[in-house]
């Protein structure tokens, strides 16, 4: 999660964010020492982004108990997820992965594969 908190907050808010990586892991396992002044605006963009998580966890729960469900790819890069799953524009593909593993997805179709076999079907 640390690295799309960081990434979220480069992209939203700041290009220059003095928290790395690390730190926001530490941070958010409570495993630091270390006291750490976190910006008001980072605070909220964890909650705000936990808050999306759980909501978008929460539909595709009732999505795939009515046998619909919308999560069913895996994709190689930000711009494929973002043109099928607009929710999800501006954030990692982690956090994709993150909401398909607390869903315990384990039947996927690869993205790429799919746009490939599309393309071939249409020229043939």
């Amino acid at each position: 999660m640390a690295f799309f908190v960081i990434y979220f907050y480069n992209v939203v808010y700041e290009e220059n964010t003095k928290f790395n990586k690390r730190d926001a892991q530490l941070w958010m396992n409570g495993k630091t020492s270390y006291i750490y002044k976190i910006d008001q605006t980072a605070i909220d963009m964890i909650n705000m982004l936990n808050k999306i998580r759980a909501e978008l966890i929460a539909e595709e729960s009732e999505r795939i108990q009515k046998g619909k469900p919308r999560y069913t790819k895996l994709f190689k890069s930000e711009v494929d997820l973002w043109a099928v799953h607009n929710e999800l524009l501006n954030l990692p593909l982690n956090f994709y992965h993150s909401i398909l593993l607390e869903l315990k997805v384990t039947e996927l179709d690869y993205y790429e594969n799919i746009e490939q076999m599309e393309n071939f079907n249409e020229k043939h």
